[in-house]
């Protein structure tokens, strides 16, 4: 199915509609899983598609928001969270992380998921999640990775992947 917004996506039991987008992030293209969250027989609604379009519109400077925001959460709250006692070993799960340009290279984009319009109208304007896997950590069995969820055009919350289901 075609949509005006999304392009093609397909109609997923368990999340809703799935579309794949092509996004630049860190000066790199990455093939991105788009996830719209709606009930059985929902239709998209244009409140998820103002979300999606001004996630696109402002993409450019919120990529350095992204950035900024993950490599403070990385470094203030994640780093040696839990992880390996032998100090070689520990220096592998957590790398010295202090720039843009290091955690670029350290993280990639998953997914962006538009929640349900019901659950979106408790958030700000225009929530987004954007989902990353990320190289830290040790071996990540959960898919933990890292999350943002973007509300007019911020970053307001910065956690695992789980933060955005």
């Amino acid at each position: 199915m075609k949509d005006k917004t999304f392009g093609n996506i397909e109609y997923s039991e368990d999340y809703g509609y799935i579309a794949h987008k092509n996004v630049i992030f860190g000066g790199e293209e990455q093939s991105v899983e788009v996830t719209i969250m709606c009930d059985d027989d929902e239709e998209i609604s244009q409140f998820q598609r103002d979300a999606f379009e001004a996630l696109l519109q402002g993409w450019e400077e919120l990529q350095h928001k992204i950035a900024a925001a993950i490599l403070d959460y990385y470094n203030d709250e994640e780093k040696g969270a839990y992880g390996p006692d032998d100090e070689a070993e520990y220096e592998l799960w957590w790398p010295d992380i202090n720039t843009e340009e290091e955690l670029v290279k350290k993280i990639h984009m998953a997914s962006i998921i538009i929640d349900s319009e019901y659950v979106m109208e408790s958030k700000g304007k225009n929530p987004v999640y954007i989902l990353f896997d990320r190289d830290w950590g040790g071996e990540d069995l959960e898919d933990n990775g890292v999350a943002v969820l973007i509300e007019d055009g911020e970053v307001t919350e910065v956690g695992y992947k789980d933060i955005a289901f």
